[in-house]
């Protein structure tokens, strides 16, 4: 009999700690959006809801995948994921995924026909990276591109979208800027879950960044990315801005240190704080659009 309750099996299935990627995309277009008079309550609402459904549905279907190819198997140490344990059945996890696309589709055609049709492609983009992620004949996951897909679906397709349906333009330098800063952060967070990973991956012909290149480089590229995404957000530099620098050098300094020194398990703890640091870097991002000299 099964030691978890429902509910534990169904965040399980949500993994809610990795929403803040999604979210934190969405929030950085909303402030620069705002910080340029650029704003609607209605158009922000559906932007957060199509940014935390598309992350559920992202999970569900990343997790269906794993378990039809064998992914996921005994050795595991990552979070739960109850279809591979059997705790959730295949029907429940399926209706789920529909649900999750249902609202993303709902939010995203709602936002379409307030902005423009065109729009249309960069929706079906999205709902084919979703699965193209780690299924279809290239599998990006398992060919060790699931970082860049992490940039391109997490950084650069939601900031530069969303800024676009709230009126921006989508070819402005410093926009891009942050754009890629949060892309880069989020990135990290499935660096440490191959990290992670990394024995069972090997064994399963799951072609990871790590798998290629080695553990080693996960820590250099896991830092790489903190200072890139660090050193992106230049434009809005000011002279208070280092104080809340600060912030985000300290909790990317404690994750950095996590990684270096857990192994198995104990990982899970420095995932939820690189998690938690892509949040801090957009609520930072958003404190040095408050403090920028108008």
């Amino acid at each position: 009999m099964s030691t978890y309750s429902r509910p534990q099996l169904w965040l399980g299935l949500l993994r809610p700690k990795t929403l803040f990627s999604g979210l934190s995309s969405v929030l950085v277009a909303i402030g620069y959006a705002y910080s340029q008079s650029h704003s609607s309550w209605l158009i922000s609402v559906l932007l957060i809801l199509l940014a935390v459904s598309a992350q559920i549905a992202s999970n569900i279907a990343n997790d269906l995948i794993d378990y039809k190819r064998g992914a996921d198997t005994e050795y595991r140490t990552g979070p739960l994921r109850p279809l591979s344990k059997g705790l959730i059945s295949l029907g429940e996890v399926r209706a789920a995924l529909a649900v999750s696309l249902v609202v993303l589709l709902t939010c995203g055609l709602s936002l379409i026909a307030m902005s423009s049709w065109w729009l249309l492609l960069v929706g079906l983009a999205i709902v084919l990276g979703i699965f193209a992620y780690s299924g279809g004949p290239y599998p990006l996951s398992y060919n060790g591109l699931g970082e860049v897909a992490v940039l391109i679906f997490f950084g650069w397709v939601p900031v530069v979208t969303s800024y676009y349906i709230l009126g921006g333009d989508p070819l402005d330098s410093t926009l891009w800027h942050l754009a890629t800063a949060i892309g880069l952060a989020s990135a990290n967070i499935l660096l440490v879950n191959n990290y992670r990973d990394y024995a069972e991956d090997s064994q399963t012909g799951k072609r990871t960044i790590v798998v290629r290149f080695g553990r080693d480089f996960a820590p250099r590229l896991y830092m790489t990315n903190g200072l890139l995404a660090m050193g992106l957000l230049y434009p809005l530099f000011s002279t208070w801005s280092w104080v809340l620098l600060q912030i985000y050098i300290l909790s990317f300094l404690q994750a950095h240190r996590s990684l270096q020194r857990s192994e198995g398990e104990a990982l899970n703890r420095t995932l939820a704080l690189t998690a938690r640091n892509v949040f801090v870097l957009a609520l930072i991002i958003l404190g040095l659009l408050w403090l920028r000299p108008v």
